[in-house]
């Protein structure tokens, strides 16, 4: 079980998404302690942005359940920094609709409100469904990964830090449940590397009734490259991958060159 004593709850797809509902329902069956500061509509895509040139309102739902009129981050943010209640030692971000694999993660705002609260010295953890092609996600599927989550994947992350030790010094992962995970007794858990999603057709140009241009920006997936231990291939194989990130931005190798010479 969870050894942290007092988690965030945080998504991008908006305080009322499925997903939420259902982490909320699994920490709340295992008597975890949890507040939630969330955006109040959907805010998939908009990675680590904040909002600068308008008022944030915050309006609360219910006891420490907070709806935040902005961007994932901002929700995160305020609840530390306001503060809105106690500070947690554990930050959950998810369950999101759809994966966040590769380089997704710097447009997901389910990774960058995680990113967020490991910016704020809080050990964090964001969670995604990979749907696999399936046309929709029933709310017994979502109850099922949340469970998941809970019960095997945390206690699985926490395994070689000795429990509570993971929340002494702060550490960043991302995971992918699969739904094929679901319905597996004992689901493959796997730590990996970042893969690489392949895209095609990202930009569609469309035109309205009165004849101008527009775009939608996205794209079919068109598999993934096979990079043994990454998470794409762990998913694929139908794993659950968690992989442990490093927000650190400078190229060392880079800077060494530049270094050694006169």
């Amino acid at each position: 079980m969870i050894s942290a004593s007092f988690i965030l709850l945080t998504n991008d797809d908006g305080v009322s998404a499925p997903g939420m509902a259902a982490i909320e329902a699994a920490v709340s069956r295992h008597g975890l302690a949890h507040a939630v500061s969330a955006p109040l509509h959907e805010r998939s895509g908009c990675g680590h942005s904040i909002t600068l040139h308008d008022p944030l309102r915050v309006r609360e739902r219910g006891e420490r359940r907070f709806a935040v009129t902005g961007t994932p981050t901002d929700a995160v943010t305020l609840y530390l920094d306001a503060p809105l209640g106690p500070r947690p030692d554990l930050v959950i971000s998810g369950i999101n609709l759809g994966a966040n694999l590769a380089r997704d993660l710097t447009y997901s705002g389910t990774v960058c409100a995680a990113i967020e609260g490991f910016y704020h010295g809080i050990t964090s953890i964001a969670v995604s469904l990979y749907l696999g092609g399936a046309p929709e996600v029933t709310r017994e599927q979502f109850d099922r990964a949340a469970a998941l989550f809970v019960e095997r994947v945390v206690p699985f992350i926490e395994g070689p830090f000795g429990g509570r030790d993971i929340y002494e010094t702060p550490r960043l992962f991302n995971v992918n449940i699969p739904l094929d995970a679901l319905s597996r007794e004992h689901p493959d858990i796997r730590w990996t590397k970042l893969g690489r999603r392949n895209y095609g057709g990202q930009i569609e140009r469309r035109t309205d009734p009165r004849g101008r241009p527009y775009y939608w920006i996205g794209g079919d997936q068109h598999g993934f490259a096979d990079i043994p231990g990454s998470d794409c291939n762990a998913i694929r194989d139908g794993a659950i991958s968690v992989t442990p990130l490093s927000v650190s931005f400078t190229d060392e190798n880079t800077l060494a060159i530049i270094k050694e010479r006169p």
